[in-house]
């Protein structure tokens, strides 16, 4: 529900915020007061359409809305968030107070807020009309949706089991190239057998290869300074002195002298064209996958595909023979949904008919037809006026006809959300008029409703009328008191000059709504 709404410096309004109420809220006014532009702003709000004014801010309470908090990354902290846009040198919207996109500010409030104005949209498509169905028989029959949700659940596994299927005969076609190709891989990493850490190893031992001269050059004359090393030891007895950190130093690096000639002496016994081949092939698997620890994860894979290559033939009857028993428990549960819709059929047109003639449309006629399968069964439902198809009819038609089946869905299927309506019953007879009030009216129990009204039959039952005027050049809104809507009532009826024969027809009409 909005519960509060600020419009700065818009084509009408100079300054307005607004404290909403939930429920039947209808806004009324001279023709070119300002009702149109507060809409356009509104519907900014909804992402629908563009921002009117330098600043349009919206509160919106989702404690009694069905919303994905999580899916839309909006910490819950408070039941209400903020919705803002600012029009400056460019447009910029905010969702509590934080940066965000048109896009992001329609896919959230379409969720919950619907705009009645073009054709297209979803009460009407057959999908919708399937549904409503299925919700009218569930009141009817506890066994339905049962049944439907066991049929969804098997014809998402056959579905799933068909791509599998096509996948393995796929498969199957290129079956000797699969096996070539992977065969081919296997063999080449494991002629390589690479091991973690060698190529590391390997890049040392490089390393050293290429100063194997210059060491071997330095190694030669250490060796002859160490000869001379006794004389030493040999001038320090004769001095009958001691230097143990000398002879211990000299002992370490003799130590060392001679692994590293020992080194040498394998690096001698080495190949260093293979070592370098090595590393080049080894350098060719981290390039393509990685690491050496991939490639050998790479090799297991392979391992398991040519597995998988040798068992396909026997996974396929197996799957073959899932999908049949899948197919006959679909087909079985489809026919067993599409005779339970038809049962039900005709008490749901009756239902869907009173309010058509309450609105003064043809009679509505239901049709089921039974289609191949899919997700919802073998049923196709589609909804006419008389004998006209919905894509065919007029504006007018079509958005009383979106009415009723929001009026049906929610009478089965309580759901609260945002209702807006531009006048709706603009161009409409009285009774027509009337009839658009009374749905709303009760849509109004689940929807907090915004609609523009010409006429006396929606404001006699709004549970809030506002009042749209224009004063030097500016536009104002106001909430009526009661004798407030018996003179605008009055005005609708008789124009700008009210009359007494108005106002006593004004305060019955509103007291007959009251009832």
């Amino acid at each position: 529900m909005i519960k509060r709404i600020l419009i700065h410096n818009s084509p009408a309004f100079k300054d307005i915020e607004l404290y909403m109420q939930g429920g039947f809220n209808v806004f009324s006014g001279a023709s070119g007061s300002g009702k149109s532009v507060f809409m356009e702003s509104l519907l900014a709000i909804f992402g629908i359409k563009e921002s009117n004014a330098d600043l349009i801010e919206a509160n919106i309470a989702l404690d009694s809305i069905e919303f994905d908090w999580l899916a839309n990354g909006i910490p819950n902290d408070d039941d209400e968030i903020v919705l803002s846009i600012l029009k400056k040198d460019k447009t910029r919207y905010f969702l509590n107070h934080i940066s965000s996109s048109k896009k992001k500010l329609h896919d959230i409030v379409s969720g919950f807020a619907k705009h009645i104005s073009t054709k297209g949209a979803d009460e009407l498509k057959n999908s919708n009309i399937l549904k409503i169905l299925d919700l009218f028989i569930n009141t009817k029959d506890t066994n339905h949706s049962a049944l439907l949700a066991q049929y969804e659940t098997d014809f998402k596994n056959l579905s799933e089991a068909r791509e599998r299927l096509k996948d393995m005969e796929s498969k199957e076609l290129n079956l000797a190239t699969l096996k070539e190709f992977t065969a081919f891989e296997i063999a080449k990493i494991e002629s390589l057998k690479p091991k973690e850490g060698e190529y590391e190893e390997l890049l040392s031992l490089k390393k050293m290869l290429s100063k194997q001269e210059k060491i071997k050059e330095q190694l030669h004359k250490v060796r002859e300074a160490l000869d001379l090393t006794q004389s030493f030891e040999t001038f320090l007895t004769l001095i009958d002195k001691t230097c143990p950190n000398l002879i211990d130093g000299l002992s370490e690096f003799e130590a060392l002298v001679q692994n590293q000639e020992e080194q040498m002496e394998s690096l001698n016994e080495m190949n260093a064209e293979e070592v370098l081949d090595r590393i080049a092939a080894l350098a060719e698997y981290i390039r393509r996958f990685g690491s050496i620890t991939h490639t050998i994860e790479y090799l297991n894979e392979q391992k398991q595909k040519m597995q998988e290559y040798e068992n396909l033939s026997f996974d396929k009857q197996y799957l073959q023979k899932e999908i049949l028993a899948l197919e006959a428990q679909c087909e079985a549960n489809a026919l067993a949904l599409h005779k339970s819709r038809q049962k039900f059929l005709e008490e749901l047109n009756t239902r869907i008919s009173e309010l058509c003639v309450q609105l003064r449309l043809h009679k509505s006629c239901l049709q089921l037809t039974q289609v191949p399968l899919y997700q919802k069964g073998a049923s196709e439902c589609v909804l006419m006026l008389g004998k006209s198809e919905v894509n065919v009819l007029s504006s007018g038609e079509y958005n009383r006809l979106r009415l009723v089946m929001m009026c049906i869905e929610m009478q089965l299927q309580p759901k609260s959300g945002i209702l807006v309506l531009d006048e709706i019953d603009a161009n409409l007879s009285g009774e027509e008029s009337e009839g658009v009030a009374q749905i709303l009216k009760i849509l109004s129990r689940d929807y907090q409703i915004f609609a523009i009204s010409h006429q006396t039959h929606m404001p006699s039952l709004a549970d809030n009328h506002y009042l749209v005027e224009k004063q030097d050049g500016y536009s104002t809104i106001t909430k009526l008191d009661f004798e407030g809507r018996v003179r605008e009532v009055a005005r609708i009826i008789s124009g700008s000059n009210i009359t007494p024969q108005a106002l006593e027809f004004a305060r019955a009409h509103l007291a007959q709504g009251k009832k």
